[in-house]
């Protein structure tokens, strides 16, 4: 029986990964069985990170030991689809192919694949494409940059705001749908840190900027000094108006502030009467001075709100005591931007105290599809203590049966692919803990037996499947070697692997394949030289690198290429004697003399220094040419 007669449809036929599967789950491995396997490890990766670790492998099986390992056409069969998640695995791909084969394929390469990126609205992809790939130019085609690179550029307008605040709902627990890239500010590893980072850069203007944590003004004296100098203007804008609101709740809502946070505070209680009446009345709800409040009052900050109860000030006692607020007076779950753990965490506890009325306004929010998703969850879900607030686990007495009809309750009649797609759903955004993902595994079995009448162990399953789900590249900052198949024999999970952990700390194991080892080691080192530049001791190496970059044009900013010659310049001054061996090689003298004379107005004193002078055969008159 074939995939479409399963129907389910795989990109690609069963590669190694599947087969090696087949054998430890199938009570008697079949190529049916083989179809399934690969259909639920796709589901569970997606389909570009099964495609590349399933023809790494392939390729390198193929490959006599010399000579290119990956064609150039292997690209082609990457599905691009414009969501990140599935998107973002495809440059690191290309990245560790390109490392793999020892040498770049040709420029018109890189450029047809970064335009195919561009074309499916791959914004995403794309800027990490042009960062990532050997061929110059690639960045002038990409308008893109990411959230962090937008914070301190200080860059928001309404798009960035909104995701902005989608990485602060997530949290720093959450998942990160982008996978990183090259520079500092391509990721965003701590989302509670942005409106840090934007008041150290720009001030405190914005209304994220009212998202700082309390305890950041404890003890961070710069913080708070920006703060309040803003906060002594005669007047405010609207965004710092917005900013301080949401400060005043934040600090109002702390136990006991130090010093720094409590002066802060006082400033902010002198000053209230800068507000706008909306403003004051956001703050009075909120503080329960009033009971009622126009929906549409704080809409614009409903998100920024949420984050503030749950994420700021990590109160989920009032947290939820808000929410249940919000209900009240008409809260629509649309002009929420991120539903996921934490919302389904505080329908969970609600029910018990407020059932009716949480089913009711739940009933309301059917034009949300994610709503659906949160009812699966809540029935699945119980309370694990009687307390005001609690972790929320999966019921370990709910039997598949139960959670297969109230599937159809909510969803009506979908295909039994389609249901596993939503118990893989709820492993991914909301389970808490990894045990969880051993009771979804178990309904995923019955479903498949149930359905495809396969057989499979189910305590190898159970086991092994939850470590795939949870290696999903979004939960990558929490994935271990415990959650890892280093005994399976196969470079492309590694490799994969290495992707997700940064290339740091990946255990890998090769079963006398010599040539697969050495493969693997020769790309990681490769990879590793390309995103790590700073870290290698090796100056020949680093000045190369250098080199590269700043002549290929792909960086996000024009500043970065001021500090990548700046860094050249530093080991140029300490480092003479190699610096002195590595110009023996007369184009890279020829062009970092010209890249560092080119902007000499910045390097100025830089080039006082009568090292650096030699090295680069500066003279005064060379000098003055450049300068005047």
């Amino acid at each position: 029986m074939t995939s479409d007669k399963l129907g389910f449809d795989t990109r690609h036929r069963p590669g190694a990964l599947a087969r090696y599967f087949a054998e430890r789950w199938l009570e008697e491995p079949s190529a049916k069985g083989e179809e399934i396997i690969a259909w639920l490890l796709e589901a569970a990766l997606g389909k570009n990170a099964m495609y590349f670790i399933e023809k790494t492998k392939e390729y390198v099986d193929a490959w006599g030991g010399s000579g290119e390992v990956v064609p150039a056409n292997a690209f082609d069969d990457f599905v691009i689809t414009g969501d990140p998640v599935e998107d973002t695995l495809i440059p690191h791909a290309i990245l560790v192919w390109t490392c793999m084969n020892g040498r770049p394929w040709s420029e018109g390469v890189y450029h047809r694949w970064l335009d195919s990126l561009l074309a499916a609205g791959s914004a995403e992809a794309a800027y990490l494409a042009a960062s990532l790939w050997p061929a110059p130019d690639l960045m002038t085609k990409v308008a893109y940059r990411p959230v962090q690179w937008l914070v301190y550029r200080g860059q928001l307008d309404a798009e960035t705001e909104r995701l902005i605040l989608a990485e602060m709902l997530q949290g720093i627990f959450g998942q990160r749908s982008s996978l990183y890239g090259l520079f500092e500010y391509d990721d965003v590893p701590f989302p509670n840190q942005l409106p840090e980072q934007y008041i150290e850069r720009h001030g405190f203007i914005h209304p994220i900027c009212g998202l700082v944590q309390p305890i950041k003004l404890e003890w961070n004296i710069e913080i708070n000094k920006r703060i309040q100098e803003v906060l002594a203007a005669p007047s405010w804008s609207e965004g710092v108006k917005g900013a301080a609101m949401l400060l005043y709740l934040s600090l109002k809502a702390c136990n006991e502030l130090r010093a720094p946070a409590q002066e802060t505070l006082n400033v902010l209680e002198q000053k209230l009467f800068k507000l706008d009446e909306r403003h004051i009345n956001i703050i009075n709800f909120h503080m329960d001075k009033i009971e009622k409040i126009d929906y549409n009052l704080i809409k614009d900050y409903l998100n920024y709100l949420i984050i503030l109860y749950k994420k700021t000030i990590y109160n989920s006692v009032l947290s939820m005591k808000i929410f249940s607020k919000y209900m009240s007076i008409g809260l629509k779950t649309n002009d929420i931007i991120y539903i996921g753990k934490d919302f389904n965490e505080i329908i969970c506890n609600l029910i018990p105290k407020e059932k009716e009325k949480v089913e009711s306004w739940l009933e309301k929010q059917a034009d949300d599809l994610r709503i659906k998703d949160v009812l699966l969850s809540t029935y699945m879900n119980k309370r694990i203590y009687d307390t005001d607030y609690s972790i929320i686990n999966i019921d370990e007495e709910l039997k598949a049966e139960q959670v297969y009809k109230r599937i159809e309750d909510i969803y009506g009649k979908i295909k039994y692919f389609d249901k596993i797609k939503l118990f893989i759903n709820q492993a991914k955004i909301y389970s808490n803990r990894f045990k969880d993902l051993h009771k979804i595994c178990d309904f995923i079995n019955y479903v498949l037996k149930r359905e495809t009448r396969t057989n499979f162990i189910s305590s190898k399953f159970r086991e092994d499947y939850s470590k795939i789900i949870y290696s999903w590249h979004p939960n990558r900052m929490h994935i271990s070697n415990s959650n890892m198949f280093y005994n399976s024999n196969h470079i492309g999970l590694y490799l994969y692997y290495g992707i997700l952990k940064q290339w740091r700390e990946v255990m890998v194991y090769f079963t006398k394949i010599e040539k697969e080892f050495n493969l693997y080691s020769y790309t990681k080192n490769k990879i590793i030289e390309n995103l790590y530049i700073r870290s290698t001791d090796d100056i020949e190496i680093k000045m190369n690198l250098y080199l590269n970059k700043i002549e290929s044009n792909n960086l996000p900013y024009e500043e970065i290429k001021y500090e990548l010659i700046m860094d050249s310049i530093n080991i140029m001054k300490n480092n003479y004697d190699k610096i002195l061996e590595y110009f023996k090689d007369k184009s890279k003298f020829t062009k970092f003399r010209k890249l560092i004379l080119s902007n000499i107005k910045l390097f100025r004193n830089e080039l006082r220094n009568s090292l650096l002078i030699e090295l680069l055969d500066i003279n005064s008159k060379s000098q003055n040419m450049i300068i005047y």
